[in-house]
């Protein structure tokens, strides 16, 4: 097996690994060893981990956690995971980030239905205290519940806490497309309602992008009835009828759930750069309603959206050349939170997704996992996004 590496006249922070391993403690423990690679990791560090969610985690998770001793370590389950080596729809990926001259702030919080915003914002502002303030460039890295009622209220949240001037990354876990439970790891604890906040600070730039590579494929239609996450009618029309005629045919067959069925035709928002922000639909409701990951005011234009591998490819190049271009000096990893609604039309060139970023950076350590929403916000206060690649390279 061979490892991405830092490009030369670079100073290595870390490393990469993954275990396919079926028993749950090896699977954590192998994927930690590997990220490791050989060297003992210190308090300071932060460990990363991104397993199946059908794993024994309270195994995995301790599994994991006396691997890396004395390092921090947080994650997510996911809808599977990959390195710039391996794709990984089973297993564990790992990734080691050396605190030499990095800080981080953690807080594993539980997430407030009642107030989303207001319990993010708690967990950011915590995490910022914690990391202290020693260097003069942050990120704010959200890892969440993937079945967050609504996410646009935990960007809310963040959002007062990181202000314009902080960038925000991040994912949503997943069950493997389930949509049952979904868990966070962080501060030696498993929570199926949770937010874990990591607040890095460096000395060195960082940057964070995203994109995706859909294209409008149905008519703009106008959002004319919404409430929270649920859209009810688009044009004056059940927004399912619409939705439905501008994808131009009947909703996929043979799939597990209704998202399943839609997910290769997410909705778009257009946005003040002239593209869109995608939207899954993730649900209908009994009277033609559509319900998505997050709330659509009332009188927001809509579009259906499509795409095929080269153009999503093609959205994966263009995010890593944002961030490459964004920093003064060559970065030394990647970490990749990529849509699970991507795979589906990736399907056997999903490995080329990460492979591309990490050469387009370099052919720096690149890792990550499937989420089930990505945050990404470098300016301006929104940071939502379905269907794309949000990267942060350090």
């Amino acid at each position: 097996m061979t490892t991405a590496v830092a490009p030369e006249g670079t100073t290595r922070i870390g490393g990469v690994g993954h275990s396919h391993a079926l028993e749950s403690r090896d699977a954590g423990r192998d994927a930690v060893r590997m990220a490791l690679g050989g060297r003992p990791a210190r308090a300071g560090d932060l460990v990363m981990i991104f397993p199946n969610a059908d794993y024994d985690l309270d195994a995995l998770h301790r599994a994991a956690c006396d691997e890396a001793a004395p390092a921090s370590v947080v994650g997510c389950t996911t809808c599977g995971a990959f390195t710039g080596e391996a794709q990984v729809t089973r297993g564990c990926v790992a990734i080691h980030i050396a605190s030499d001259d990095i800080s981080f702030g953690i807080c594993h919080a539980e997430r407030d239905d009642d107030d989303i915003a207001e319990s993010t914002r708690r967990a950011a502002e915590t995490a910022r205290r914690r990391a202290g303030d020693e260097h003069a460039n942050s990120v704010l890295m959200l890892l969440c519940d993937g079945l967050t009622p609504d996410q646009r209220e935990m960007a809310r949240g963040a959002y007062t806490v990181t202000s314009a001037l902080v960038p925000m990354v991040g994912g949503a876990a997943g069950d493997d497309l389930l949509w049952q439970a979904t868990y966070t790891f962080g501060e030696g604890r498993i929570r199926d309602d949770g937010m874990v906040a990591v607040w890095i600070n460096s000395p060195r730039a960082m940057a964070v992008s995203v994109d995706h590579g859909w294209r409008p494929f149905g008519k703009p239609m106008l959002v004319t009835r919404a409430e929270g996450a649920t859209i009810y009618e688009l044009d004056g029309r059940p927004a399912l009828d619409a939705y439905t005629s501008e994808r131009g045919g009947a909703l996929k067959e043979g799939a597990r759930s209704f998202g399943e069925k839609c997910m290769e035709y997410p909705i778009g928002l257009p946005n003040a750069f002239g593209r869109y922000d995608l939207r899954q639909v993730h649900e209908s409701t009994p009277d033609g309603g559509i319900v998505l990951t997050t709330g659509v005011p009332e009188q927001t234009v809509v579009r259906v959206m499509a795409s095929d591998p080269d153009s999503l490819l093609v959205g994966a190049r263009r995010v890593a050349e944002a961030a490459r271009d964004d920093l003064d000096e060559p970065p030394r990893m990647a970490i990749v939170f990529s849509c699970c609604t991507r795979a589906p039309l990736l399907a056997d060139r999903m490995s080329e997704e990460v492979q591309l970023i990490s050469q387009t950076l370099g052919n720096i350590p690149s890792a990550g996992f499937l989420t089930c929403g990505e945050f990404a916000r470098v300016t301006g206060s929104t940071g939502i996004h379905n269907s794309s690649v949000a990267l942060l390279t350090l």
